[in-house]
């Protein structure tokens, strides 16, 4: 995993998850139907990048955050360069009607996923796009601490797995509605969440973070001119972790405006969320309820001097998210600007 990969992800995410959605989300509104080619063959886009990340996290992985003095503040602010490429291979196999694809779907990144999809896409007439994949790897929490409420000393970061499955519909019988369903499943190497608190074992299994997201998103799609669209939308999400502290839902509507003319893209989402659990944190006797905001906006200028299948791309994404337990509070902002390729 590269440092573009794992920083842009956790600031998409808890942006949107806010962890979370999300880059190339920018353009997509989500509910647009990715249309497949005319001919059989391969296409696709690669889109190197290069930025910088701020963000205030006590549960953000990286160097600067090994160690934290309070369990009732938030850590200092940190900023680093960012780079790395983005991508996605599709490949036509019946014309207008069915593809493979690989890589990480705009759709995903829109949602605040970073990671590798792997599928098909099936038009299906009078019904719309259906897409299926899998999602063998994600980038979003790729490591996490350990115990991430050890005070005073250096914290352990250990590999989570987190991967799931992807069934969306878009375009449905012809007009701008779109629903997607994605089910992951995260598992933690070392799960040791309290125990340098000295919690009992009751207590530390409230904070197990392993376990099971199901995510609904329902979106519709409006042109108001050939150049303007405005994309209203509601995500849904039902956290079963293990441990009932961390276990819990989140609602989040979101409105995404984007307008073209010639050769310029521009596309602006803000979303508005809160999310509720099931039990007390132990460690606080609080429940980690809170609510995140956030904007993302992006510019996409196609063929600069000329370049045929080339574009200039810029992003920029702010969020926040505002916990009940001030631990839990998170800050991000990032910036990426780059070129695209298609082929």
């Amino acid at each position: 995993m590269n440092a573009f990969e794992n920083l842009v992800s956790r600031a998409v995410a808890q942006a949107i998850a806010l962890a979370i959605l999300p880059l190339s989300l920018l353009l997509a509104t989500g509910a647009q139907a990715s249309p497949i080619a005319d001919e059989t063959g391969f296409s696709g886009e690669i889109q190197p990048l290069i930025g910088v990340m701020s963000s205030r996290s006590n549960l953000a992985v990286s160097g600067d955050q090994k160690r934290i003095d309070s369990l009732y503040s938030l850590s200092s602010r940190e900023t680093r360069p960012i780079g790395g490429v983005l991508g996605q291979i599709d490949y036509t196999v019946v014309p207008r009607e069915l593809s493979l694809y690989a890589g990480t779907p705009r759709s995903a990144l829109a949602d605040g996923e970073l990671g590798v999809e792997v599928g098909a896409r099936y038009l299906v007439g009078g019904v719309g796009l259906l897409t299926a994949g899998v999602i063998p790897v994600t980038v979003n929490d790729s490591e996490v601490w350990s115990d991430p409420f050890v005070v005073g000393e250096r914290r352990d970061a250990t590999d989570t797995d987190r991967r799931g499955l992807h069934l969306g519909l878009a375009g449905i019988a012809g007009t701008g509605l779109s629903v997607d369903y994605r089910l992951y499943r995260r598992d933690i190497d070392d799960e040791r969440s309290g125990q340098a608190l000295e919690l009992s074992p009751a207590e530390r299994r409230l904070l197990e973070r392993e376990g099971t997201e199901h995510r609904f998103d329902l979106n519709y799609r409006l042109a108001l001119t050939d150049r303007f669209s405005l994309t209203p939308g509601v995500q849904y999400r039902r956290l079963d972790a293990d441990g009932a502290a961390n276990r819990g839902w989140l609602l989040r509507p979101q409105l995404t405006a984007r307008y073209e003319m010639d050769r310029w893209s521009l596309s602006m989402t803000g979303y508005y969320g809160v999310d509720r659990y099931d039990a007390r944190q132990p460690i606080y006797d609080e429940y980690r309820d809170g609510k995140e905001m956030g904007v993302v906006a992006g510019v996409r200028y196609a063929e600069p001097f000329g370049w045929s299948n080339w574009s200039v791309n810029a992003y920029g994404v702010w969020s926040e998210r505002d916990s009940d337990i001030r631990f839990y509070d998170q800050e991000t902002g990032l910036f990426a600007v780059g070129l695209g390729y298609r082929f």
